[in-house]
């Protein structure tokens, strides 16, 4: 099988999990093989850093998983093989995205573990800072910090540079601030269940009642309501109101109609008489 894997004649991917398992086998033979198949991978370009990401969330997973020690012992092995800074770097930014994914504090436990294993420079601990929201708040969390606390004192053995100096101290600032932000959280509890759940049924009142005065009235209602209503009075006022602008209105129109057609018969009437009339008048004589 590794004769197969190494001369690339099989692909693998969900096994290899299953291969790294044997590195803590109770058998030294097979320990032994299994160590030699993973020294011979690394020897190509990025075979295990490959392979690493699906091997943590497979040995991590509580389901099929191990347990936490053996787990450590393997991926300290693992880890081993990642010596170069673009690997490193681009660990450090899967790693931390994982805690997004991350469903149990063991797993949380994992990560945080495989972190501590890297050989972190400025830049990996650049990109822990841009994926900082990625863990935050697990740091309430006291065997999450404390392998945040060992990343840092590593960091702070080998870095020369002021520039690093000052990284590492706004790092570890946010680390304090976050864990201790995550302990006030927790030790601030909530009140008893009894108090909370007192003022549900309070509230429950308010909305019926609201509700019962904004229901409106059925149409039957309605109709048998405005059977028995009697009239108002204001009506016949109304009534009378505009009548009486009626026959104001109407006698105006026809005082200015009359004006209009005196006027109309006086321009119309003839000032002259006309000489057929005339001449009719001597006949007659």
């Amino acid at each position: 099988m590794t004769h197969l894997i190494l001369k690339d004649m099989v692909k693998v991917k969900g096994q290899v999990s299953e291969m790294a398992a044997l590195l803590i086998d109770p058998e030294e033979e097979i320990v032994a093989l299994a160590r030699n198949f993973f020294t011979e991978l690394s020897s190509k370009d990025n075979a295990v850093y490959n392979l690493l990401p699906d091997i943590i969330s497979r040995l991590s997973d509580p389901d099929s998983g191990i347990d936490e020690q053996p787990f450590r012992t393997i991926m300290r092995q693992l880890f081993s093989y990642i010596t170069k800074d673009k690997q490193t770097e681009s660990l450090v930014e899967k790693l931390c995205q994982r805690f997004r994914t991350a469903r149990t504090e063991r797993q949380h436990h994992d990560l945080a573990f495989c972190l501590t294993l890297l050989p972190l420079t400025d830049r990996g601990l650049r990109k822990m800072q841009d994926n900082f929201d990625c863990f935050g708040d697990k740091l309430q969390d006291v065997a999450v910090y404390s392998c945040f606390q060992a990343v840092l004192g590593r960091l702070r053995r080998f870095c020369t540079k002021p520039e690093m100096k000052t990284l590492v101290e706004e790092f570890e600032q946010k680390l304090q601030k976050c864990h201790k932000r995550g302990l006030d959280s927790l030790a601030e509890t909530p009140k008893s269940p009894e108090c909370n759940s007192r003022p549900a049924p309070q509230t429950a009142k308010k909305t019926a009642t609201s509700s019962r005065r904004q229901r409106p009235l059925r149409a039957a209602n309605r109709e048998l309501d405005s059977s028995l209503i009697t009239p108002e009075p204001r009506v016949s006022r109304a009534r009378r109101k505009t009548s009486r602008q009626k026959i104001s209105v109407v006698f105006s129109s026809d005082e200015e109609n009359s004006l209009e057609e005196a006027q109309l018969m006086a321009e119309e009437t003839p000032t002259k008489t006309t000489p057929i009339s005339r001449a009719s008048a001597r006949r007659a004589r």
